[in-house]
């Protein structure tokens, strides 16, 4: 079977049409993968300079950019109420304001206790509801936990990345309520965090899990923060095998087992560190402890101990009114310390004491912050305060590794499998572009402590619903317009095969059917049988008389005078006068003397009479060959030889037929009659014959005007037979 290309073509676009349809559906199913927070080029900060996470929060979206938390499961950002009283300048500097009551989404819970680190002083109370947040336009999220802070305590709001659900009891919120009516559809349910909503309810990120760096601001040209979610970016850190457990509260805890500082000077450091090998120990393994990373809090809390021992060799002193170790009353150490060129070395562990350990290493750059208003008891008209990133813990539960320990340390959270890891992280030029993005794959039977287990679903989303109905209905949109489009042209094909009465095509194969129906226009019949029957033939009966229906004589139709054209005619009549010349009947044998065709006709050889002489032949025009440059010798008119060896039988019984359409080769002197019809006047013409009823085929009678010589150098006759007609080329095209 035979298929046209246009037939071809139909198909596969059909094919292509279907597969568009898959792929559309499949880009809804495609699996989930890592995500990258978006990052706000700006720094921001007023214990430091920092660098936020961007989200866009309610409908329509409101940008607000928050820091990261690693010890919340909330969303907290900036409200009207914050101080602000409408300045541009001071709502960009605190990440911008989320207004709710311009959000159509925003649904209002109750005002409630800040939930974050009430050992570390988190305190306050925030404007509780649920509403959308967004990474992009085609990543929301909604019904999320977010609470509005309208206080100066908090410089920027939080993004929480742990996932353990937050639940309100109806209770909690009529008790909190303004009016006593809990908001519908939030109480007495567990909400799921941020992240947990992109594993569970999206399916956008392949597990619970994510990736941080805080960013450095004194790094290159300001590296930027970057957090993953979902996985990691493998190019802003140096990876290693060492990882260490998370705590009951799924919170990142170490045991921090020593702190080393190192002195390299530089040439113009006036004063000497007085260390022995230009290091020192900070915290010992007397001291190791476990500490949890928060970057909530940009310090280190350690325990009073500890902070004396940096008092001691950095020369820190601590200023009680902002309960923070400062450089205002003593600059010249500040100075010092950046002449030291210090390099501060943590080792940190799963356990106290424990081997399984890494080193991680932070330059003086990293502690080297500054206070500004309006920082609590910071005044306004003050450039900024430098100060070092240490705060007194007053017990264990306040130990903690804060913001800026994350701005040399990259942290990777995995929640399926309860474990983390902190590695040294890397600073390029292009880190914010430069990602490579690592899935944090689930493990088989996930489930995570302290807490209801949650059903890890990878399973088709909205999204791929969607995109398997559009895919669908497009495959058959365009499968209906095609079959519309060839039924239509095939039944044009039939209209017109009925108006030029062609017969109709022999039974076909469906395939064939489909074939033309494709390319519209019919195909080559192929030879078929009769088709069958399953009737079969029956013989009369032989025990009856066979009947015969009665017959008639046989009879001819009329018949009538066949009509001869003019050639026929003109043959005819050349055929007498050169035949019959002495009255023999030309249907009749007859032999001619062997005498010159000079001498004329002569009758029949009687033997047994004399000879009568026969009567005078006409004269015949001068022969002029028809070869140009070839001379004939013979003077003679036509031979009878020549006339008969051509046409005639050898036996000479049969009438010499000189047919109209001689070939050029013919006897010389025998004209065609093409060319005798066409000439002014008849080579053997008789005197007294009228010959006037014959056509000219080719217009009016030529001239006798005589014409020029021919090579010979002996006139051209009027009489003389035209040229032969010219060859036609019948070579196939």
């Amino acid at each position: 079977m035979i298929y046209t290309s246009r037939a071809w073509s139909s198909i596969l676009f059909i094919v292509a049409a279907i597969a568009i349809g898959l792929v559309s559906g499949d880009a809804g199913t495609t699996k989930p993968a890592a995500l990258s927070m978006p990052v706000l080029t700006d720094w921001l900060g007023d214990d430091g300079i920092w660098s936020p996470v961007s989200i866009r929060v309610g409908t329509p979206p409101q940008w607000v950019n928050v820091f990261v938390s690693t010890a919340s499961e909330e969303t907290w950002v900036v409200g009207p109420g914050g101080g602000c009283t409408g300045s541009l300048e001071c709502e960009k500097k605190r990440g911008g304001i989320f207004r709710s009551d311009n959000s159509s989404t925003w649904v209002k819970a109750s005002s409630f206790a800040l939930g974050l680190d009430p050992e570390l002083g988190f305190g306050g109370n925030g404007d509780y509801g649920f509403d959308s947040i967004a990474l992009s336009e085609q990543i929301s999220v909604p019904s999320q936990t977010i609470a509005v802070i309208n206080t100066t305590e908090y410089w920027l709001g939080f993004m929480g990345l742990g996932i353990t659900p937050t639940n309100f009891s109806a209770g909690a919120i009529a008790q909190n309520s303004s009016n006593g009516t809990p908001a519908p559809n939030v109480t007495n349910v567990d909400q799921k965090t941020f992240l947990s909503s992109l594993v569970e309810t999206k399916d956008l990120i392949p597990s619970h899990s994510y990736g941080y760096t805080a960013g450095a601001y004194y790094r290159l040209k300001h590296v930027p923060s970057s957090l993953t979610l979902g996985g990691y970016d493998a190019n802003r850190f140096t990876s290693h095998n060492v990882s260490f457990g998370l705590d009951p509260n799924l919170d990142p805890v170490v045991a921090l087992n020593g702190i080393t500082v190192t002195a390299k000077p530089f040439s113009t450091s006036t004063k000497s560190t007085g260390w022995s090998a230009n290091s020192a120990t900070l915290l010992g393994p007397a001291n190791a402890a476990l500490y949890t990373i928060d970057s909530s809090t940009p310090y280190l809390w350690l325990p009073e101990s500890v902070c004396s021992q940096f008092e001691k060799e950095l020369g820190l002193k601590y200023d009680e009114n902002v309960r923070l170790y400062t450089f205002d009353e003593n600059s010249s150490q500040y100075e010092t310390l950046l002449n030291w060129n210090l390099t501060f070395d943590f080792v940190i562990a799963d356990l106290p004491g424990s081997s399984n350990s890494v080193s991680l290493s932070l330059p003086y750059a990293a502690f080297d912050l500054e206070l500004t208003y309006p920082f609590p008891n910071v005044k306004s008209t003050s450039q900024g305060t430098k100060y070092f990133p240490l705060r007194k813990a007053a017990n264990d539960t306040q130990y903690t590794i804060g913001r800026a320990f994350l701005q040399e340390t990259y942290l990777v959270v995995d929640y399926e499998r309860n474990n983390f890891s902190l590695y040294q992280a890397i600073f390029t030029a292009d880190a914010s572009t430069n990602k490579r993005l690592v899935d944090i794959t689930p493990p088989t039977n996930s489930s995570r402590a302290n807490g209801p287990t949650v059903s890890i679903s990878h399973g088709a989303g909205k999204g791929a619903i969607i995109g398997i109905a559009v895919g669908a209905s497009i495959a058959c949109l365009v499968g209906v317009l095609i079959v519309y489009i060839c039924v239509r042209r095939r039944r044009a094909v039939r209209v017109a095969e009925a108006k030029k009465g062609t017969p109709a095509s022999p039974n076909k194969t469906f395939l064939e059917k489909l074939g033309g129906w494709f390319t519209g226009s019919p195909k080559a019949p192929r030879p078929t049988e009769i088709e069958g029957t399953a009737r079969y033939p029956h013989e009369a009966p032989t025990d009856g008389e066979i009947m015969e229906l009665p017959t008639t004589a046989p009879s001819e139709l009329p018949g009538s005078e066949v009509e001869i054209s003019p050639y026929e005619a003109a043959e005819r009549k050349f055929r007498m006068n050169v035949i019959a010349p002495d009255g023999h009947n030309p249907t009749e044998p007859v032999e001619l003397q062997t005498r010159s065709s000079t001498e004329g006709f002569y009758a029949p050889k009687d033997s047994d009479s004399e000879l009568e002489p026969a009567p005078s032949p006409r004269s015949l025009p001068p022969y002029s060959p028809s070869h140009v440059g070839q001379r004939n010798t013979q003077t003679t008119g036509v031979s009878s030889r020549s006339m008969r060896t051509s046409r005639a039988s050898s036996n000479l019984s049969s009438p010499m037929v000189i047919s109209p359409l001689t070939p050029s080769h013919r006897s010389p002197g025998m004209p065609s009659l093409f060319n005798v019809a066409g000439r002014e006047q008849w080579p053997l013409r008789d005197e007294d014959s009228d010959y006037s009823d014959l056509p000219y085929p080719h217009g009016s009678p030529q001239s006798d005007t005589p014409r020029s010589a021919g090579d010979d150098g002996a006139p051209i006759s009027v009489h003389s037979p035209l040229p032969s007609p010219r060859s036609l080329n019948w070579e196939r095209r």
